[in-house]
C-alpha cells in the first residue's frame, strides 16, 4: 500500500473498512440484496460495496486499484488533470465464491447526464464539451498505464483472468487466454463458422491484433463518468466500474469506441474518446470483431473453442459445482488456465 498522504480525507474509513471481512450483516446483505452493490452501513453509510463471483469481481478490484494508483499519480504530475477513481479498501471472499469490493463512497458526484440534465440550453451547451473532454482524457490517461510484468490478456489480478467485454456472448469471455495468440486463433475459429466463409474457410479474412497489451476501459454506460463540483467552481471527475477493464490488444477499445451507431447506446461519449485518440486508435479489426459479436449473440457460448479448450472448460466447471472434490477429477485433465 503506497504511503499514505497528509490531510488524507479517506484515512478513517479505510481503518473501518479493514474490519468488514468480519461483519456478518454485510456478508447477509451482500446474499440477499436485489443489487449487486450498496452503500454501507445502511443506516449511516461510509463505503460502497459491489459484491459477486469470485472469477469476475477479484479481477474488477485489481483493476480498480492499478487504476486508483495510476490516476493519483497523474495529478501529482499534472496539476490540471481532475480525474479521480475510487479507492479500494479492502477486498475479500467468503461464503464459497462471494467476492465483497469495499470502496470509496462517492457521496457528492452524480453521473455526468444527471449533472448535465437540469442545466438550460445556453449552459447545457457550455459545460457538455468540458465533462466529455474530461472523460475521454481520462480514458485516454487510463490507455497509458504500464503494462506489468506477468500480463495476459484480462484483467491483472491474483485471482483468475477472466475478462468482459462487449465483444463476448453475454458479454463474458468462456476461457482464459494465455496468450494474444490464443486470444486471435479463437477468434479466427469463429469467422471461418460465418455462413460466408464455410465452404471457403481458406479465403477468409483473419484478425490481427496487436501484440502489445494496453489498459482498455470499455464501458461506455454515462453513468460510470461522475462529476463532482468543488469549492472554487472546478470540476471533478470520477470514472467507476472497472468490471470491463482488461489488458488488451488496443483494438478491443477501438472496437468499443466504433462499434456501429444503431448498436452504440453510448454513442454521444465515444464520439469524444474517438476524437482524443484519433489515428492512435486503429480500426483495422473493428469491422470482423463486430461480425464475430453478432454471430456469437446467436450461437453457443463455446463456439470457435478447440476439443482441449472444451474438455479444460468442463473440468472446471464440475470443480466450481457445489461439494466436488479435486480428487474427483482425473490428474490427467492439467490445470484450467
Amino acid at each position: 500500500m503506497p504511503p499514505t498522504p497528509p490531510n488524507d480525507r479517506n484515512a478513517a474509513v479505510r481503518q473501518f473498512a479493514q474490519t468488514l471481512d468480519k461483519d456478518e450483516e454485510l456478508f447477509k446483505l451482500g446474499q440477499y440484496s436485489f443489487r449487486p452493490f450498496f452503500p454501507y452501513p445502511p443506516d449511516s453509510p461510509r463505503v460502497f460495496v459491489k459484491v459477486g463471483g469470485v472469477e469476475f469481481k477479484q479481477g474488477e478490484g485489481d483493476m480498480q486499484k492499478i487504476a486508483y494508483e495510476w490516476m493519483r499519480r497523474e495529478r501529482e504530475r499534472d496539476p490540471t488533470c481532475n480525474i479521480h477513481v475510487p479507492e479500494v479498501f479492502k477486498i475479500f471472499t467468503k461464503g464459497g465464491g462471494l467476492t465483497f469490493i469495499i470502496m470509496e463512497l462517492l457521496d457528492k458526484a452524480k453521473p455526468v447526464e444527471h449533472q448535465l440534465r437540469p442545466l438550460e440550453d445556453a449552459t447545457w451547451g457550455c459545460n457538455k464539451p468540458i465533462y466529455y473532454r474530461m472523460i475521454a482524457d481520462g480514458i485516454h490517461r487510463l490507455s497509458r498505464i504500464p503494462v506489468p510484468q506477468g500480463a495476459t490478456p484480462g484483467p491483472f489480478t491474483q485471482g483468475e483472468r477472466r475478462l468482459k467485454h462487449i465483444l463476448f456472448k453475454d458479454h463474458e469471455a468462456p476461457i482464459v487466454y494465455p496468450t494474444v495468440q490464443d486470444l486471435e486463433e479463437h477468434l479466427n475459429r469463429i469467422v471461418i463458422r460465418m455462413p460466408k466463409y464455410r465452404r471457403t474457410p481458406d479465403q477468409a479474412p483473419r484478425i490481427t491484433f496487436e501484440t502489445d497489451l494496453t489498459f482498455c476501459y470499455t464501458d461506455f454506460n454515462d453513468e460510470n463518468f461522475m462529476i463532482e463540483t468543488e469549492a472554487d467552481g472546478r470540476p471533478r471527475l470520477y470514472i467507476i466500474d472497472f468490471e470491463h477493464a482488461s489488458f488488451l490488444p488496443i483494438s478491443f477499445l477501438a472496437h468499443a469506441v466504433y462499434m456501429p451507431q444503431f448498436l452504440n447506446r453510448w454513442e454521444h461519449v465515444t464520439k469524444w474518446v474517438a476524437e482524443r485518440f484519433g489515428d492512435s486508435l486503429p480500426q483495422t479489426n473493428v469491422k470482423l470483431m463486430d461480425e464475430v459479436r453478432a454471430l456469437w449473440v446467436m450461437s453457443g457460448s463455446t463456439i470457435g473453442l478447440t476439443e482441449a479448450q472444451r474438455q479444460r472448460l468442463t473440468i472446471q466447471d464440475a470443480l466450481d459445482a457445489p461439494g466436488c472434490s479435486q480428487d474427483l477429477v482425473p490428474h490427467s485433465a492439467g490445470n484450467y488456465t
